[in-house]
């Protein structure tokens, strides 16, 4: 017989820092949409990751068997540089790619969507990761659909909101 994990267990904690960080961020780019919002987003994403990253040298990570989380935290660093990539990039010198800036918060949306999609593949079972990556991808496509005024805001409350959901969309773990 197994032992129940705490309630509060890295994985909890991960995800309930990330949803705190994504809201907070969010919204201050939703009312500061400049360029030099990416030095916040800088920030909050080294936060972010050195949490996960505090998080794996814990003992209890390493007895818990989640070394695959490795991956994981592999995988967020690669979609979160990505995304910082080209979020910079319309906003440098007089380029094509100026035009760009104003999709941000959907192009996030989709990023973060491709996160969990991936992150699904490396952290088993996939369909909880799949269902918050549909979420955002679809949020993205309602922000391009019915307008981008809050897009930044429907990211960082969808994108918080798809974090909080791994628990409840994890209890499916047992129907998979």
């Amino acid at each position: 017989m197994q032992t129940p994990l705490p309630f509060w267990n890295i994985c909890r904690r991960v995800y309930l820092v990330w949803a705190i960080l994504l809201g907070m961020g969010f919204a201050a780019t939703q009312f500061h949409q400049e360029a030099n919002i990416n030095w916040l987003w800088l920030v909050i994403s080294l936060v972010g990751l050195g949490y996960m990253v505090r998080q794996t040298r814990l003992p209890e990570f390493r007895t818990a068997g989640l070394a695959h989380l490795y991956f994981v935290g592999l995988v967020w660093t690669l979609v979160i540089a990505q995304g910082m990539i080209l979020s910079v990039l319309p906003f440098v010198g007089r380029t094509p790619l100026a035009a760009l800036g104003q999709y941000l918060g959907v192009f996030w949306l989709w990023q973060m969507g491709l996160g969990h999609w991936l992150n699904g593949l490396v952290d088993p079972p996939r369909l909880p990761y799949w269902i918050t990556g549909g979420i955002q991808i679809l949020a993205g496509v309602a922000c391009l659909l019915w307008g981008l005024e809050w897009q930044f805001a429907v990211a960082g409350g969808i994108g918080a909101l798809a974090m909080l959901l791994y628990d409840p969309v994890a209890l499916t773990r047992s129907l998979i």
